[in-house]
């Protein structure tokens, strides 16, 4: 009986001991909270790379378009739902122009979308089912 005892003891130890390095783990590679309104710095480098390769014909603009953060600034001035934050903005281009598809989130959830001209900065519209406004 006291060997069971012990055996039981040493295999609580470990399985502690390994969820203790796994939450470390996770700690350290300093994954964002869900609600985290911050980009990191990583995922901006990305981003700003994928913004260059993708429109290398209009290399001329590319001085002028505005960062992904601040796309998600201005689009933070917009949202109106209590609660609803930006999610992390996508590049991409409608009708010719350059423009961030960035989503609202709420509650972990993408309910809506801003969409901000890269060059300018402007609104250019939304969607979704969440309050949003056309001036901040």
């Amino acid at each position: 009986m006291n060997e069971k005892l012990i055996r039981v003891m040493v295999l609580v130890g470990v399985m502690l001991t390994v969820v203790t390095v796994v939450a470390l783990a996770l700690v350290a590679s300093g994954i964002p909270e869900d609600d985290s309104k911050q980009l990191k710095k990583e995922e901006l480098a990305a981003m700003d790379t994928n913004n260059t390769t993708n429109s290398s014909n209009k290399t001329k603009n590319i001085k002028n378009i505005i960062s992904p953060a601040e796309a998600q600034e201005i689009a933070e001035k917009f949202i109106k739902e209590p609660g609803a934050t930006p999610g992390i903005p996508k590049w991409d281009e409608e009708d010719g122009e350059m423009v961030y598809i960035v989503p609202v989130v709420l509650n972990g959830t993408s309910v809506g979308e801003i969409t901000i001209n890269a060059l300018t900065g402007e609104n250019m519209g939304g969607a979704g089912g969440v309050s949003y406004g056309s001036s901040p």
